[in-house]
């Protein structure tokens, strides 16, 4: 008998975030509730197949198999325990903070206790048959909306804001008053518990209740009440920190491709436990032993490395400047991509991946960055898989994308040439904008494509590489968008 075990939501959980700090908050509470269910079968007698490696700062993946019994309604009630546990630590912490305020929010937080999430079961004489009732299970609803009256978290802008007094807010109640109160309540957090690092000061931010959690779970008092010893955390937003000013960053999301059909056809149906807690076991390992101290401290950080999905962020090198530009991402960002297929081949597992790279301007909100991180990862895994899709992301939301199979990306980038033999990408970002002006490309552009290829990337195999790798109706736009995602991010001029 298996079991298997699954929540959401995932990906909106996580990409509701305006900071660094509200990423790792969101990723540690989803490997928090993931290790709680797997420490609890154990206790009850279950064997966890997989993820072969319970750890928070890790981050423990959130599809959970189970060799053994373990019944529905268990498993949920002691999931929903572990959140609960989650919502009183982080609501009494304020009340006990902040003892001026007669609250009346509780039965705002217990709705958040037990609606927050979707719990998803299945079980099986097999893995696959357990795997298959779980994903029959999903496509079931598991889900209750919360209502609630009064205004918006500046956060999420969904849902309501977290104060003292949101459970007495009355369809008559003046809303302009409430705000006042609610600005000084946000004020008073900032300054008297939290800290100014954790709010932002003046009641500038009002977050809702998730919101307010993902932030408080990274605060250590917080955590120890969890019993967290400690999360490698604080370090990462100081570093970060020096680089709030209008400074471009890179973000970057990947995960392994077609992995259920690896998972089906690569592992042995007479061993398939077993395999599948070695690949798990592979996977883990390569993420907090490969993958974490691939990037220098001074480069980047990995956010999360649950199995073969992670997501991290590459910042400029260090100098005394107050800003910087999209170049200096590029040249930090594409040196490391330009390694990762090495690094990702250290698993040892016949699996390729694709990764999605966002170089963001300073000014774009960190939830937009998440999500065109995830929009980015898929753009690259239609566009065939096994390669790097790059978004180059503008301040009000325009962007620039270009994506390439790993075997292309190094020698393509690095071997452009100009007209005079340099490395200004100037020269064919001006040709590209021309053609394109006088519609060029509409008149036999992938002729146009092919020469311009020939032109700026000479003595090289790459025109013939190009067009085995990319089909014959994508050269127009493949070249396009390498001329202008290179002029952003490799031009040295």
């Amino acid at each position: 008998m298996f079991t298997a075990i699954s929540f959401a939501p995932v990906q909106g959980f996580i990409e509701r975030s305006r900071k660094l700090r509200d990423l790792y908050g969101g990723s540690f509470i989803l490997s928090y509730l993931a290790k709680s269910i797997c420490e609890k079968a154990k206790e009850r007698g279950c064997e966890v197949v997989s993820p072969a490696l319970l750890n928070v700062v890790q981050g423990t993946p959130n599809q959970i198999i189970l060799r053994g019994n373990y019944p529905r309604q268990l498993a949920k009630e002691e999931f929903i325990n572990t959140w609960k546990t989650i919502c009183r630590v982080c609501r009494e912490w304020i009340e006990a903070r902040l003892p001026q305020y007669t609250y009346s929010w509780k039965r705002d937080w217990d709705l958040w206790g037990n609606y927050a999430w979707e719990f998803f079961w299945g079980q099986g004489d097999t893995i696959s048959q357990a795997r298959q009732n779980l994903t029959d299970n999903k496509r079931k609803r598991d889900w209750v909306g919360i209502n609630w009256k009064g205004e918006s978290s500046t956060l999420s802008g969904a849902d309501a804001i977290a104060w003292y007094g949101m459970g007495s807010v009355s369809p008559t109640s003046r809303l302009g008053e409430i705000n006042d109160k609610v600005v000084v309540f946000y004020k008073r957090l900032a300054e008297t518990a939290l800290g100014e690092s954790f709010i932002e000061p003046e009641g500038r931010e009002q977050l809702s209740i998730p919101e307010l959690i993902k932030r408080m779970v990274t605060y250590y008092p917080i955590a120890n009440k969890l019993g967290i010893d400690r999360l490698d955390i604080p370090s990462s937003f100081a570093d970060l920190s020096r680089w709030e000013e209008n400074v471009w960053t890179g973000w970057f999301q990947g995960d392994g491709d077609r992995i259920g059909e690896f998972l089906q056809k690569g592992i042995p149906k007479d061993r398939e436990a077993e395999g599948l807690h070695e690949f798990s076991q592979a996977l883990m390992d390569w993420g907090d032993k490969v993958l974490r101290p691939s990037l220098a401290e001074d480069q980047g950080r990995i956010i999360y490395a649950g199995g073969d999905d992670f997501l991290g962020v590459i910042f400029p090198e260090k100098t005394n400047k107050k800003e910087s530009k999209s170049t200096d991402i590029g040249k930090v960002a594409l040196t490391w991509f330009y390694e990762f297929p090495n690094l990702w081949r250290k698993h040892g597992k016949d699996i390729t991946v694709s990764v999605g790279l966002v170089v963001a301007a300073g000014g774009v909100p960190q939830r937009d960055i998440i999500q065109h991180c995830r929009e980015t990862e898929k753009y690259a895994k239609d566009k065939g898989k096994d390669r790097l899709g790059i978004r180059v992301l503008f301040n009000g939301g325009n962007y620039l994308q270009w994506h390439c199979p790993w075997n292309l990306l190094q020698s393509t980038l690095t071997s452009y040439r100009d007209r005079q033999g340099g490395k200004n990408w100037n020269h064919v970002y001006e040709d590209i904008a021309t053609l394109e002006s006088r519609h060029a490309f509409q008149r036999g552009g992938e002729q146009i494509s092919k020469a311009l290829l020939s032109v700026y990337f000479p003595n090289t195999d790459i025109l013939s590489r190009v067009e085995k790798q990319i089909k014959p109706a994508d050269l127009t736009d493949w070249t396009i968008n390498l001329a202008k995602v290179g002029w952003h991010l490799c031009s040295d001029t």
